[in-house]
Parts: structure tokens; sequence; C-alpha cells
């Protein structure tokens, strides 16, 4: 679905490091080449024609640009591969499609690249975990979960009602951002901050989700649509899938209704984790992702490229149209040996036509990206005070409009 919905929203996403020193670029030339000879199923071009778009393998070296400007992924700049790495200084990005993985399936690739970059400065690094060239591509690193799922029959499905959720660019009258909106950014030590998640009863994720609630409670009083978040879930535990580069997320539905809204913190926090528990079933998401393989294949049946753009940007629509906000957290960085270097770690997303808190964890800290399609810092104010007001410790880092990368699919 994100494939032909790319044709009409750029669904890139940047992640932005910090390191502990200059980039060196000889040093990083040598570990993306090393990384993309590991990665060859990422490195391809996106091509379309008039019935489909396709992916096409691409032997071009992957692009080192000295600039954090927004790029254009599939286009000559990029030698019209879909990733490529930007750098200035300390600060590293690196820049993705998101319809070929997410961003558990990128930290692969990410750790790699790092591995060989550290080991270039430092000399050998431990490589557990990580996927170097001396591991062969195994077949689950490579299969589609989905394309193993039954097919299910979609008209048989009973139908769901819609549900429109509250959007706050409506609700609030606020004014869209220039460009492709603004990205906020806080820090959270995780010695402060995971002690008070588990003593309310929350992991990260879940309290930012409480937290994005309650401050969207506070601006949009006497609000009447639904207040719905959505928490972002990795499937490949359900799935039995845990190697897969291939998206493979399922996400949580949140409402933060009357009921929730008289609850003491600690009680709102114990609702929430539980419809993460219930929603996260292996049962329950195998169904879901059987779901969406199915869709996914109806798609692909389908005659023209317009008719697939189409279904694609309608099936989109009801999800956003379905969510007051986003919370995404890919978890706490599984490699310590390359995380000693990362200094910041932000996640940057389109924020499309609602508010998305994407959340990283590495060294130590917490990073909170707050990525809006309006100017106002209401949202972020009001995220704020409770952090303030529960005695959270954070850093404000300042704000800076998003700069995912551009993508181009005009190619034949």
């Amino acid at each position: 679905m994100m494939l032909y919905a790319t044709l009409i929203g750029s669904y890139t996403v940047r992640l932005r490091l910090r390191l502990d020193s200059p980039v060196d670029k000889d040093a990083m030339r040598k570990a993306i080449d090393k990384t993309s000879a590991r990665y060859p199923y990422l490195c391809v071009t996106l091509r379309k024609n008039d019935s489909e778009i396709y992916y096409e393998q691409n032997d071009n070296p992957v692009a080192l640009i000295n600039s954090l400007e927004r790029i254009t992924l599939n286009s000559p700049e990029t030698n019209d591969h879909i990733w490529a790495v930007c750098y200035e200084d300390c600060d590293f990005c690196l820049d993705f499609y998101h319809g070929i993985s997410d961003g558990t399936g990128i930290n692969y690739l990410l750790a790699t690249l790092l591995y060989y970059y550290f080991s270039e400065l430092y000399g050998s690094i431990d490589s557990r975990g990580i996927r170097t060239l001396e591991d062969p591509i195994r077949k689950e690193e490579i299969a589609d979960p989905l394309d193993e799922m039954p097919v299910i029959d979609l008209k048989s499905l009973p139908a769901q009602p819609s549900v429109s959720a509250m959007n706050m660019m409506k609700s609030c009258c606020l004014n869209p951002a220039e460009g492709k909106g603004l990205h906020l950014k806080i820090k959270i030590p995780e010695q402060s901050f995971i002690p008070f998640t588990k003593a309310h009863d929350a992991s990260p994720g879940v309290m930012v989700s409480v937290f994005m609630a309650r401050a969207v409670e506070k601006i949009c009083k006497g609000h009447t649509e639904a207040l719905i978040g959505r928490y972002i879930v990795n499937a490949r535990p359900m799935l039995g899938k845990p190697d897969t580069y291939h998206n493979c997320l399922s996400s949580v539905t949140l409402h933060y209704d009357e009921r929730v809204r008289k609850m003491p913190l600690e009680t709102q926090c114990t609702v929430y984790r539980g419809k993460v528990f219930v929603q996260s079933d292996e049962d329950r998401v195998r169904r879901s992702m059987g779901i969406s393989g199915s869709v996914g294949k109806m798609i692909n049946g389908l005659p023209t490229l317009e008719d697939k753009i189409r279904t694609s940007m309608k099936l989109s629509e009801d999800l956003y149209n379905s969510s007051t906000y986003f919370v995404s957290y890919v978890g706490k960085w599984k490699f310590p040996q390359i995380g000693e270097h990362i200094k910041e770690f932000w996640t940057v997303t389109p924020a499309g036509s609602f508010p998305v808190a994407e959340i990283a964890a590495v060294n130590g800290t917490i990073f909170v990206s707050m990525l809006q399609p309006f100017s106002e810092h209401i949202l972020y104010d009001a995220f704020i005070e409770e952090l303030k007001t529960n005695g959270v410790v954070f850093y404000e880092c300042g704000s800076e409009p998003i700069t995912i990368a551009n993508i181009n699919i005009n190619n034949q």
C-alpha cells in the first residue's frame, strides 16, 4: 500500500545521529561500500510503468553527500538509490525509503554501516549481533512474512464502522507549518525516565502515548470527536520472523475517552499498557497482518497503476482519518559497542495531517522527536508541562524544519 501511496506522499525517513567526532569522509565511503555489498537487496532503484511500481537492482555506489539539506532519493543526486548518507561535521544522517523497510529493519543496515565505519577509525570492534560480510544472507532475512500468510477473502470480512478521530489542525484552528512540518526535540535521561515509567505501570512508549493524549486533551478542551492514539508495534516476534528486513508493523488503537480521562496517571498507564498487551496478542496480530497481506495482494492484482494508487490512497486516508496522533518506538539500541559513539539519535518521519512522536534510545538517553504539521508549539508545550508536573528530568533541544528526503518515481 505504501509503495503506491508514495506517488502522492513522500514516505521517507531520516535517522539523524550526532557522533562523538567529525565524520571522516574516506572511512565513511569505505563503510558504505562494504555495507552495500552486505545488503544487495536494499541497493535498488524504484521504477514504474503503466501497470506497476517495482524495484530494479542498482550497482551504482550509494551516495555520500556532504550536506544536511533535504535530498531526493531515487534520483541522479543519489545515484538512483533509495537510501543515502548525508553528513556535516559530527552529524550523520541515513535517509531511506520507508516503503522497503521500517525502523527495525533499517537498524540492521545502520548497525552494519557504523560497525564498518568505526572499525576503520578505531580498529577491531566486537561484531556480535551485527550483520557483516562474513555472515551469509539467509532466507529468513529476505523473505517477506506477508507473502507467506494465507489469502483472506476480503469480501467475507464484516464491515467495520468508520471512526472519525479528532484532527488537531481543524479542532484547534492551527496554522500549517512551512515545508514538510516542524521537528521539536527533547532528550530524557534513562535514569530519570525508566524508574518513573515502571513506577506508573508503563513502558517508555506507553508513557509517551499517555502524555500525548493528556497534552492534546488540555489543548482541545470540549472537543466532540474521538481522541485516538496509534502506537506502532513491531510484528516480527508475533509472526515468528525476527530477522526480516521487510516492513512488518502493526498498530495498537488507544482511545482517550471520558472514562480514561477521569483516571489518575498510573491508572491511565495501566489501561494503555493493557490495550497494548491485548492488541499485540500473537493471534490478533497474525490475523491483522494476514488482512494486510491480502490487501497488498489485492492491490497488486489491480489492472492499472492508477487503480493501485487510488486504492492505496483511500486505505491510507481511512487510517489517518481515524488517528489523532501516532507514537513509534523501535526499542533501545541493541549494539552497545557502537552506541558508545552515538551522542544523539533523532528519528524524523513525515508529519502528515497529525503529530507523530518518534522515540529512540541509545547510550543512556531517550530521544523524543515530536513531528507536527502545524507551526504552533502548543502541543509541545503541553507535553513539556506533563514532564515538568511529574518531575521527569528532560532537556529541550530546539526545533527545526522536517528535512526528510523527497523521492523521485518519475523514471520509466
